[in-house]
């Protein structure tokens, strides 16, 4: 028993070996079983099965779900955005996988099994070795199950770098046909796109975009370099700055510190600058907004104009 090699193909797939894996290192076919029969595989699915001594992880869990139904399957839907790391999933949460072919009922304990008639952006990449959609696709398919989920994934997925606002555009009139379930939701985040056209640095400023458009501000830019400082955003039309203040910015005097000479820096120079915290985006947005635009009033700026 060439256990070695074994352990070989399991550690590159999360502890998982097939049974077609095994037998193509020259195992007799009654080795799967005796494997089994010894302790040393555990079943996983029909012909999938996780090597002793590799932990079952959730990685695990997805990469057996692609590995069975003849190894076509494509992580997508919830878990794929989970892969790109922009979901938390629950411990109950089942697997989303995507099986390219309509034929088939077969059903997998745990799993979601999609069988799109839409075959855009199927051809899979791989995370941690699991092949798995297109962001663009992710966050499609993830609209047709969790809609309510689909801004917040975006942000995520924008700030990763994972896709842009010209991939999503391109990607919903691809696979805008009639019926297409998850198109809705994207169609509408798209048409009232409440960011930036810089990228953000963090949630944090995503969050912040999104406040913004709401509510009718004018349009700003993030990521504003004023000498030998950059500040989160503003308007440099009316010399009105806004700063982030997030978990962990401020943890050390020195930090304080630094951040009073920017200020000055900047007041200086002419800059209003306003503080805000992450409680007071997400739990008084109204007092957010009202405090810039009352700075932006004292710079000139008319509403409506």
């Amino acid at each position: 028993m060439k256990l070695q090699m074994l352990h070989d193909i399991a550690s590159a797939q999360h502890g998982l070996i097939t049974r077609a894996q095994l037998l193509d290192t020259g195992e007799a076919p009654r080795a799967w079983r005796r494997l089994h029969d010894a302790g040393l595989l555990v079943p996983r699915h029909t012909n999938v099965s996780a090597l002793m001594g590799f932990p079952a992880t959730r990685d695990q869990r997805l990469m057996a779900a692609t590995l069975a139904l003849n190894g076509i399957g494509v992580a997508s839907h919830r878990s794929a955005a989970y892969l790109y790391g922009a979901w938390t999933p629950k411990d109950d949460e089942p697997i989303d996988i995507i099986v390219p072919d309509r034929g088939g009922g077969r059903v997998l304990h745990g799993v979601t099994i999609h069988r799109p008639r839409d075959r855009e952006d199927l051809a899979p990449l791989r995370l941690d070795g699991i092949r798995v959609t297109t962001a663009t696709r992710t966050l499609i398919d993830l609209g047709a199950v969790s809609p309510y989920a689909v801004p917040s994934v975006t942000e995520r997925m924008l700030i990763a770098g994972h896709t842009t606002r010209e991939h999503l555009t391109r990607a919903v009139a691809r696979h805008s046909e009639r019926g297409r379930a998850g198109i809705g939701p994207m169609r509408e985040l798209l048409s009232s796109w409440p960011y930036s056209d810089r990228p953000a640095d963090s949630v944090f400023e995503l969050r912040m975009d999104r406040l913004l458009a709401v509510h009718g501000m004018p349009p700003h830019l993030t990521q504003i370099e004023i000498g030998p400082y950059r500040v989160d955003l503003g308007w440099p039309e009316f010399m009105v700055a806004g700063e982030l203040d997030g978990w962990g910015k401020y943890e050390r005097l020195a930090q304080f510190r630094d951040q009073a000479r920017r200020d000055a820096y900047l007041q200086i120079r002419g800059w209003l600058v306003v503080h805000f915290t992450w409680r007071e985006v997400t739990r008084s947005p109204r007092k957010v907004i009202a405090e810039l635009q009352a700075a932006l009033r004292s710079r000139g700026w008319k509403p409506g104009l």
